[in-house]
């Protein structure tokens, strides 16, 4: 593993190390925990910032990319990659995740829970970064479910006034979006599958009648 294809790896998945970590603490360490939230969100953009720095502005396509099978099975890959364009948007998470980390060591929102909220927002950096970087579909949606699931606990615990009712709203809708997407990618999946087996038979056929006609011509 090299600077060039682990930095957004690392940089993505430190949040969530974080989260586990919190997790991890006794409940009284308050004090603690919000340290810890500050330390994980700032080694992430640590992280961040020296990719800005090492990133080539003058070349084109995919950069720190890493290409990897993951689950066989369903031809899903770890394949993460950053540009030009999701680079700002991929920095700018970690800058986000940071002030409300820091902000975070002062005030809670009602009813406080601190622990629990500072791992659900460590959750939701990861997933929202993790969003920006992935080039496989799976792991989009993977990234795409883990910025989900913190989000709807976060609107439904710490929320403003009708938190519950925006919290279910948020639920139905981004649950509904997240099948037809996931049918949408199986779909993709599927024909992938087709079309590389045809190929393949293609390719066969093709081989085999090579020696048939050579046998001809070597007869005649």
């Amino acid at each position: 593993m090299t600077w060039e294809n682990s930095a957004i790896t690392i940089a993505t998945l430190l949040p969530l190390a974080g989260a586990l970590v919190i997790a991890l603490v006794p409940r009284q360490y308050d004090k603690g925990v919000r340290a810890l939230g500050i330390v994980f969100t700032g080694a992430a953009l640590v992280f961040a910032i020296a990719i800005t720095f090492t990133f080539d502005y003058g070349a084109s396509g995919l950069q720190f990319q890493l290409d990897t099978r993951w689950i066989p099975a369903i031809q899903a890959r770890y394949h993460v990659g950053i540009d030009g364009i999701s680079l700002p948007l991929y920095v700018l998470t970690f800058v986000l995740s940071f002030l409300c980390a820091i902000y975070s060591w002062r005030v809670v929102p009602n009813p406080g829970k601190t622990k629990a909220f500072l791992a659900l927002m460590l959750m939701l950096e990861t997933g929202m970064a993790g969003t920006f970087i992935a080039f496989d579909l799976i792991l989009f949606f993977v990234f795409w479910e883990l910025v989900l699931v913190p989000m709807y606990f976060l609107i439904g615990i710490w929320g403003s006034a009708n938190r519950e009712y925006a919290a279910i709203k948020f639920f139905l809708y981004t649950l509904f979006g997240s099948v037809f997407m996931l049918l949408g990618f199986r779909r993709c999946s599927s024909t992938r599958t087709s079309a590389a087996a045809s190929t393949r038979s293609t390719s066969c056929s093709c081989s085999s009648t090579r020696p048939r006609a050579a046998s001809r011509t070597r007869s005649s």
